[in-house]
């Protein structure tokens, strides 16, 4: 995945904003359409004055594309020759990912508390740094430059902001408004080797209309956890070592919780789309 570049300062907070009270969920593992659904309604009920945080995995392993990303043949013919990986279409924007053996993040608030798009990305990616540094991760923000456009495997290439260590992609996050709130969510590798599921793809990056992003080679190769540590930390501290990296970062008052009747209610209804073939396949 990938977001907006940080590529301007953020602007000052209005006093108005005050402090988030936020909500951390934690879930198990789940399909890829029930896990955007989720997403979604989360972001589509959001309050002002509160911002939630959840984790997630999935299961079965998905490959998910960005909103507008073609589906390049490639990644069809991956699909065909591994039936057991599912796919679904994020509601945000960028490149795809294969989830699979992988913490993933979603971050929701409202658009005036974060100061824009922009901002929240900076200070989302502040947070996962934070947290990510609490593990023994000597993790940064990456200062690059926005991939060319087209299909193409997220974490072989780092954007500006992006969360690395040293000059390799470790976390792939994606942005979208939905309503009055920003949904950033991204992906944790912890011990999936992106480089090469994704490396016998070669020249089958290219979408419908011919075009494609052509990197699958690219110089550098992501990096997990395991390799960093030497092992892969218990999905527990994982949780903890982030949401305290979130606290840090924003804030505010913070408090386990669960979704509501009303954001499950309209999961349900959005893992339809989420679900079908129109909405995976629509590029």
């Amino acid at each position: 995945m990938r977001s907006l570049p940080d590529a301007e300062p953020a602007p000052v907070r209005s006093a108005a904003a005050g402090p988030l009270s936020w909500r951390v969920l934690v879930d198990e593992p789940l399909p890829g359409a029930v896990n955007m659904a989720r997403d979604h309604a989360l972001a589509a009920r959001a309050r002002p004055g509160a911002g939630t945080l959840r984790f997630y995995r999935w299961r079965p392993a998905t490959l998910s594309f960005g909103r507008n990303e073609p589906v390049a043949d490639g990644y069809r013919e991956l699909l065909r020759r591994r039936p057991a990986i599912g796919a679904v279409r994020r509601p945000t924007g960028g490149r795809a990912v294969l989830h699979d053996r992988e913490m993933t993040y979603s971050a929701v608030l409202p658009v005036r508390a974060s100061g824009g798009l922009r901002p929240a990305y900076r200070r989302i990616n502040e947070a996962l740094v934070a947290g990510l540094r609490l593990l023994g991760v000597d993790a940064a923000r990456a200062a690059g430059r926005a991939p060319n456009p087209g299909p193409g495997p997220c974490f072989l290439h780092s954007a500006e902001g992006e969360v690395v260590v040293g000059e390799r992609k470790l976390v792939g996050s994606a942005q979208a408004r939905i309503g009055g709130a920003v949904l950033q969510h991204g992906s944790l590798l912890l011990a999936t080797n992106q480089r090469a599921i994704f490396a016998d793809l070669r020249g089958g990056l290219r979408g419908p209309n011919g075009s494609g992003g052509g990197e699958a080679n690219g110089p550098r190769s992501p990096v997990t956890l395991a390799e960093l540590l030497g092992e892969v930390p218990p999905w527990k501290r994982l949780v903890t070592a982030v949401a305290t990296g979130f606290e840090h970062v924003f804030g505010g008052r913070w408090h386990r919780g669960s979704m509501t009747g009303g954001e499950l209610e309209l999961a349900a209804k959005l893992e339809m789309r989420y679900g079908s073939r129109e909405w995976t396949w629509r590029r």
